[in-house]
């Protein structure tokens, strides 16, 4: 009855305020067939084409378009609308990957997709679906921040990541040595489209709003990574690499971040 009862304080609270936390990940950018992307894009059911004259457009070939793997662990996420002492005890850690697609045209502004979401908490997998509509499956994650590796594993299939750090130290964002990262800094200034499904009209747009300036640390990686079965659904499985320090590469990060709540679409 307490866990009822306390599930269903997150999801009241997390429907009714944006959310806040510290987030601990890698991330990667890398070239993909727009052929598969176009798998998501049809089953989303949305109105959407790929802008061709995104920033890293001169970084891959005509017909590729980037996809952006989040491997996050989300930490002390905190709703906040509420009093501190009810902000603590509803606090949420928990593992996350996202899939995401930036640099869409929907109504000639640049939105991004999120056709992809795995997460290790049911309470975060029930608030997700809800709140923002995602496709969001639970999945039994690790994130190893010690040894640099990352995995999940979901029915028949499995990730399996592991990074290897490019300096000793994460340093922070705005450094000479960080100046590759700002191709992500650019691929999250777009909303992602959410779809509450109480929602009258029925997309909605939504933001996660990185303190980079203030508090973010990161470092380049490189990153190997294993996708076994059809986890990834339209992406094959097999092995991608990325060579850390490029606008198309892979860093990992350490950044406060505020998720809002869903609005109107611009």
């Amino acid at each position: 009855m307490l866990t009822k009862i306390f599930l269903l304080l997150c999801l009241i609270s997390i429907g009714k305020s944006q959310t806040n936390c510290r987030t601990t990940a890698w991330w990667v950018l890398l070239p993909m067939s727009k052929t598969i992307l176009q798998s998501f894009i049809h089953t989303s059911k949305e109105d959407l084409t790929f802008n061709s004259s995104n920033p890293l457009a001169n970084f891959m070939k005509n017909d590729e378009h980037p996809v952006y793997l989040e491997f996050n662990q989300q930490n002390q996420c905190q709703q906040s609308s509420l009093p501190p002492w009810l902000a603590n005890i509803t606090e949420q850690t928990f593992v996350e990957f996202k899939l995401e697609i930036p640099y869409l045209i929907r109504k000639n502004k640049n939105v991004m997709l999120k056709p992809l979401v795995y997460q290790n908490s049911i309470i975060d997998v029930s608030a997700t679906r809800l709140v923002y509509g995602l496709p969001t499956y639970l999945a039994t994650m690790h994130a190893d921040f010690k040894s640099n590796k990352y995995s999940i594993s979901y029915k028949q299939g499995s990730v399996e990541v592991s990074f290897e750090p490019l300096m000793p130290d994460l340093v922070p964002f705005g450094s000479p040595e960080t100046a590759n990262f700002s191709s992500f800094v650019d691929a999250n200034m777009s909303p992602w489209l959410a779809f509450p499904s109480l929602s009258i009209h029925h997309t909605k747009c939504a933001s996660n709003i990185y303190d980079f300036s203030q508090t973010a640390r990161i470092r380049p990686v490189d990153m190997t990574l294993n996708v076994v079965g059809d986890i990834l659904q339209n992406i094959p499985s097999g092995i991608y690499t990325s060579t850390g320090n490029q606008p198309l590469g892979a860093w990992q990060i350490d950044v406060h971040t505020t998720i809002t709540l869903t609005h109107e679409c611009p």
